[in-house]
């Protein structure tokens, strides 16, 4: 028999909201110049990295308030070759000049940059005199937002009096970042998983509407939301459920007798994109990539290799690629689990894919191929599938 295999290598890495990386377009959710609880004095200072040798960054900031921002006021500035701009007070007279404003940041520049952040309270009184307490905070890529049909979580929160009256408070910011309108649901998840309540800012809900076009939101004492207003070990989760923007989460637990807070990074970014990956064959692999949008598998695209080394009464091999739009597109669960069956009976074959897809952009499971009716080749094999999304 005539052989011959087609050599394929899979993407192995995948952004990662948990590290700080550069980008052209990111966001910081939570800034601000402004007063807030126990007298605190909410001050946020950005840095701004730009790690290439050879060339000079040109990287206009948008300012982002608490409302829809369709055309925000924006401010350019130039980081040299391996220069680190620092920012202090930004929305202050680091650079937009406000006195009473909050929001977040939008970094756009013409070559990658690392955006971080600090946010904190400028008056907190210490044995050794007025001192700062903060947060830090990393810049998200755009890439990372999360889209229709999509969800992310934020963990850890905590509310156990009214307002900063306890231990601690938690909050949570969220900002679009595409200029289009979000529609979403935030759920509240107690420690064992139980849904405790659910927030609709989705049109249907006049106390809250879907998020606007590069708007940031702030949800003060978060957890007061629902009812009971109180709880510990909390998880939130953010689902978008239509429009066409996306968008970026992030949580504040913060310690009411300190007024130190900490951050709470969303868990993962979106699924959406296209994934590349591998029916990992034993003597070589071949390609399947899956494009998933809107919180669904939309799209085919595979290549399959079938010979004597898959099943051993084949006399020949087979060749055969199916493609394009999935017929109804296939839905994937909370956890990102999926199944479908796609055929093609003029070639007489039949592909099983059952796979997980996580927020972290991999993909893994198995694919199951069946050839009917081929002479000289016909029977049916498993796979592994592995992968993960295309940058």
């Amino acid at each position: 028999m005539k052989s011959w295999g087609l050599a394929f290598g899979a993407l192995l890495t995948s952004a990662s909201a948990l590290a700080v990386m550069p980008a052209t377009d990111q966001f910081v959710p939570a800034l601000a110049h402004i007063n807030g609880f126990g007298d605190a004095r909410w001050r946020g200072d950005v840095w701004i990295y730009n790690p290439a040798a050879d060339r000079p960054a040109t990287v206009d900031i948008d300012l982002l308030l608490r409302q829809a921002n369709p055309n925000p006021v924006s401010q350019r500035i130039t980081v040299q070759p391996g220069e680190t701009r620092y920012l202090e007070d930004i929305i202050g007279a680091g650079l937009f000049q406000l006195t009473n404003a909050a929001g977040g940041i939008r970094v756009v520049s013409s070559s990658p940059v690392v955006v971080t952040a600090r946010s904190y309270n400028a008056n907190v009184t210490t044995a050794k005199g007025t001192a700062t307490s903060g947060q830090f905070f990393g810049g998200v890529p755009a890439a990372l937002a999360v889209g229709a049909g999509d969800a992310t979580d934020v963990i850890g929160l905590d509310q156990d009096a009214a307002a900063d009256t306890g231990a601690w408070r938690s909050n949570l910011a969220l900002v679009e970042t595409t200029g289009n309108t979000v529609d979403f649901v935030l759920d509240r998840v107690g420690p064992d998983g139980t849904v405790v309540g659910s927030l609709a800012c989705d049109g249907s809900n006049p106390s809250c509407a879907p998020l606007g076009p590069w708007e940031v939101r702030q949800f003060d004492l978060v957890l007061t939301k629902f009812s009971p207003p109180t709880g510990a070990n909390q998880r939130i989760r953010i689902r978008v459920t239509g429009g066409s923007g996306r968008l970026i989460a992030a949580g504040s637990r913060i310690d009411n007798v300190t007024g130190d807070p900490s951050t709470v990074e969303m868990a993962g970014g979106g699924r959406t994109g296209a994934y590349l990956c591998a029916l990992a064959r034993t003597d070589y692999q071949t390609p399947l990539t899956l494009t998933v949008d809107q919180g669904a598998v939309t799209a085919l695209d595979a290549t399959i290799l079938f010979t004597d080394a898959d099943v051993p009464a084949c006399s020949n091999f087979q060749v055969l690629r199916l493609a394009g739009p999935l017929a109804t597109p296939v839905a994937y669960d909370d956890a990102g689990n999926f199944n479908f069956v796609v055929s093609n009976t003029g070639l007489g074959v039949t592909l099983q894919v059952n796979g997980t897809i996580t927020v972290a952009g991999t993909v893994s499971g198995n694919a199951t191929v069946t050839v009917t009716g081929v002479p000289g080749c016909s029977g049916s094999k498993s796979w592994a599938l592995t992968g993960a999304r295309l940058p």
